[in-house]
């Protein structure tokens, strides 16, 4: 269970910086002026997205927020037009998810949002309450900056559950691609990458096509003369990191799509590569930087464990307690493969008497590594939190082994599983788009009026 999409531990962790960065590397809110000498605003409808508006108002504090991130991280901004177009269109994905969420029953219950906040301290080497004052003394209020959390946790477990769980990778599949990009895979490197997306409508003509193209090629002319990737992407980028200058983040190779691997491998830092051609469109990467090189040696965990899931039976305060009480038993001399038989919700281990195996640091969530690697052979964690409940581990063994292969191996199934993730969310987003009612009303944007589901 915990070798689950190992895509999954990276997409985790970069949800948390991501938290960090809405938060502590962005500049002090702009403070509203003072309305004895400005005139205020009356506030209208920028956007109708099903059966809920998006107000100017709303985008003028997102856009404020939005610039700052990207002032703080060294970025030059597009035009103010450009900028809330693409602040807009981000919003509408944004809401069209929450509101799927809803349907669906998604929540984050507070345990899961507490755990979160106080990673994303521990991340900054900030205890909560230091969390809480950096958010305040930045002019965010810290009820918003906790609902934004809230709110990238929920879209999270509903990309989880609807794109995620439903991207399979035969063996056949790993054979096949080993064998066709033999010796192209550099195990431990790890790239900088940002990307500019033009995107090509679903059942495109052959102008529409062309037209992509050609703006890509014009985009890249730009960024080779001069012009900032990051500024380019911010204005022109339907990416999903647009307004992070199209910054991916640092990567290795089985987190980047398939056609950006044959590419990168040959790329320069700081060169910018052709237009490649996805499903989704024509992409523009550029290598920002590289690091690592080929890593042979690695210490495996043997571990066992006792997992309970919080459900509509039992919470998670209740779930801590009750590990809490297994782990006093085991403690007195009680079995930890009889209790782990009778206790653990994971069904791939509680028949084993929870025992998993040997497992890799690198293909496991950050919260279970975290635990694992500081424990001795045979002692006994503390009960812990990860996305999938709560934890109670112990380490049996410690080994240290050749692991090329089978990282090889890993970064193939991963290369094909992110492939196959980005293509299945792009087309879902794409689609949860279109089939929704969405109605641009922004001066100066062009007309865009989607009737999918017609708002009541």
């Amino acid at each position: 269970m915990y070798r689950l999409p190992e895509a999954f531990p990276r997409l985790f962790a970069a949800l948390f910086t991501l938290a960090t960065a809405f938060a502590l590397i962005a500049a002090p809110v702009v403070q509203a002026a003072d309305s004895a000498t400005t005139p205020q605003l009356i506030d209208r409808i920028v956007a109708v997205v099903n059966d809920g508006v998006i107000t100017q108002r709303q985008l003028d504090l997102k856009t404020a927020e939005v610039s700052q991130q990207l002032q703080a991280a060294g970025n030059s901004l597009p035009g103010r037009e450009t900028l809330e177009h693409q602040v807009l269109n981000r919003m509408i994905i944004d809401k069209l998810q929450l509101e799927t969420a809803k349907r669906m029953g998604i929540h984050i219950d507070d345990m899961t949002l507490n755990d979160t906040l106080n990673t994303i301290a521990g991340n900054n080497n900030l205890t909560l309450k230091q969390l809480h004052e950096r958010v305040v003394a930045s002019g965010q209020p810290w009820p918003q900056f906790v609902a934004s959390i809230r709110d990238r946790l929920t879209i999270q477990k509903l990309e989880q559950r609807e794109v995620n769980d439903r991207v399979h990778i035969t063996h056949q599949e790993v054979r096949d691609f080993l064998a066709q990009h033999a010796n192209q895979i550099d195990p431990g490197v790890d790239y900088h990458l940002a990307q500019i997306l033009i995107p090509i409508p679903g059942a495109a003509d052959p102008k529409q096509v062309e037209h992509a193209l050609n703006k890509a090629e014009t985009i890249r002319k730009q960024a080779e003369s001069g012009t900032p990737f990051s500024k380019l992407a911010i204005a022109d980028s339907a990416g999903q990191n647009a307004l992070k200058g199209g910054d991916l983040g640092w990567m290795t190779a089985d987190q980047m799509p398939t056609y950006f691997v044959h590419t990168v491998n040959v790329l320069r830092v700081g060169e910018v590569s052709r237009p490649i051609r996805s499903p989704s469109g024509y992409h523009l990467v550029k290598l920002l930087g590289t690091r690592g090189g080929k890593q042979e040696k690695v210490t495996e965990y043997k571990v066992r464990q006792i997992l309970l899931t919080p459900n509509a039976t039992l919470s998670s305060a209740a779930a801590k307690a009750k590990l809490e009480r297994l782990r006093h038993e085991i403690k007195n001399g009680a079995s930890f493969a009889k209790l782990a038989q009778a206790n653990s919700m994971d069904p791939g281990s509680a028949a084993d008497g929870g025992d998993l195996g040997w497992l890799n640091p690198a293909q496991l969530v950050p919260e279970f590594t975290k635990v694992m690697v500081t424990l001795k052979v045979g002692q006994l964690s503390q009960p812990f939190h990860s996305p999938f409940g709560w934890h109670l581990i112990q380490v049996m063994g410690k080994r240290e082994v050749d692991n090329s292969e089978q990282m090889v191996r890993a970064q193939a199934r991963n290369i094909l599983f992110q492939r196959k993730r980005a293509e299945a969310l792009n087309i879902w987003l794409r689609r949860l788009r279109d089939e929704a009612y969405v109605d641009i009303r922004l001066p100066g944007a062009a007309a865009d009026k989607t009737p999918g589901a017609a708002a009541s």
